[in-house]
């Protein structure tokens, strides 16, 4: 009765916050470029016959484009023993130019339906899959109702929770224990993210410490350094060191490209959101730089001491990042909850952060605790980049203690994939 209740609630209430949204969704679309791209699929409405779609395989959905990555990194170590075909669905039109960039055989890149009655149905019909995963916190309420009740198991994996987010979810934690009750089972990313878990409300036995996919970096094939990136870098630099800003937020690309210039480097700036880029360029030209955007396509003959250079794309930090001498990383300084820094770490690149790092806390606890990361304050960056740039041994060490620590992770997709196949076809 409770379940009547909730879902009764929901689905009057999440279309009218649907009607109220869509139009600002359709115009981020827009400037994404998601028109013409399958969009439409999000409302039921598919362009090829039902007959020639994959059905009886893996059914994997992402949101961001960080998740699609991880989904990726799964699927690829997937398809290393199972022939079944994939569909992996996103709900951003970023996300899904990602998955058709990666251009793996038999991955059907989809736009996942919204959550609204019928459409999760008409989306499992036309797919029969044999499972569900879901990357990271990705649960609604329909869409999973409709696999419990035609018996499809659904995996969560690569789980985490903040303490913030725990906490808010405590606050309802008779809902959250409806909705996650429909898990078979959730993979979490370490012991604190499981009992985070349980104390929401979701059955401790389905709970299993797989670690963390994104931060399985030892199998991983390290990032080739691209020679048109290294041109680029090479002419706009000269010779100055790298400073990568990586997935900065308003505000973050002056303060670190400025930060950047006292301490003698380059700053190369990769926006977390691409389509902020008038405001970035903005931003930086009032802090006195000369911004150079990728998007803009050649270089300028005449390249000024002043300049700084902006990778306004999406899909490409991990090559940006091999390149850099030093990464810094965004929201951390002037936003709240940091991004992933294990980016940088595989690439065997040091890192700063600013202040917070809430969203990654564990992970952050761990580097700090074996000395293998900067953290400071805005007011003291440009003299931590000094320094780190000035020590070049202690640099060399930190950076390899950071890559260490990561081995607590190692062989997780392994074990992610190993979860899967526990409810795969049963």
């Amino acid at each position: 009765m409770k379940r009547f209740f909730f879902l009764l609630i929901y689905n009057l209430l999440f279309p009218v916050f649907l009607l109220l949204s869509l139009p600002g969704y359709l115009i981020k679309m827009k400037r994404r470029g998601g028109f013409g791209t399958g969009l439409s699929e999000r409302f039921g409405i598919y362009r090829r016959p039902a007959a020639e779609e994959p059905k009886g395989g893996l059914y994997v959905h992402a949101v961001s484009v960080g998740e699609v990555f991880i989904a990726l990194k799964f699927i690829r170590e997937w398809v290393k023993t199972h022939s079944e075909p994939v569909v992996l669905s996103t709900s951003t039109a970023t996300g899904h130019q990602v998955v058709r960039d990666a251009a793996i055989p038999g991955v059907r890149a989809l736009y996942s339906p919204l959550d609204v009655p019928g459409l999760s149905g008409r989306c499992l019909s036309r797919f029969q899959p044999k499972a569900v995963v879901l990357i990271e916190a990705e649960l609604w309420p329909n869409f999973a109702e409709v696999c419990h009740r035609r018996g499809i198991p659904m995996v969560m994996l690569n789980a985490r929770l903040s303490p913030r987010s725990e906490g808010r979810y405590k606050k309802v934690r008779g809902i959250t224990s409806l909705l996650f009750s429909r898990l078979n089972a959730l993979g979490a990313q370490n012991d604190n993210d499981k009992g985070r878990f349980a104390g929401i409300g979701v059955v401790e036995d389905i709970i299993r410490v797989t670690g963390s996919i994104k931060f399985d970096v030892m199998g991983d094939t390290p990032a080739a350094k691209r020679t048109d990136f290294q041109e680029i870098l090479a002419r706009v630099a000269k010779g100055r060191p790298i400073v990568l800003a990586a997935s900065t937020h308003a505000g973050e690309e002056a303060l670190i490209a400025t930060a950047t210039r006292e301490a003698g480097a380059f700053p190369l700036i990769v926006p977390r959101h691409a389509e902020r880029r008038a405001d970035v360029v903005k931003d930086l030209q009032a802090a006195g730089f000369t911004p150079i955007l990728r998007t803009a396509g050649d270089l300028p003959a005449d390249l000024p001491d002043n300049a700084c250079y902006i990778a306004d794309t999406t899909g490409e930090l991990r090559d940006w990042t091999a390149l850099a001498d030093v990464a810094i990383i965004g929201k951390s300084f002037l936003a709240k909850g940091g991004q992933n820094p294990v980016e940088a770490i595989a690439a065997h690149v040091p890192v700063i952060t600013g202040p917070d790092m809430t969203n990654f806390a564990d992970l952050v606890a761990l580097l700090e605790a074996t000395h293998g990361i900067w953290r400071c304050e805005s007011n003291q960056l440009a003299e931590t980049l000094r320094s780190v740039l000035q020590n070049e041994a202690e640099r060399i060490a930190r950076t390899e203690r950071a890559y260490a620590a990561l081995h607590i992770h190692s062989g997780a997709t392994r074990r992610s994939v190993e979860l899967v196949e526990e409810f795969f076809g049963s």
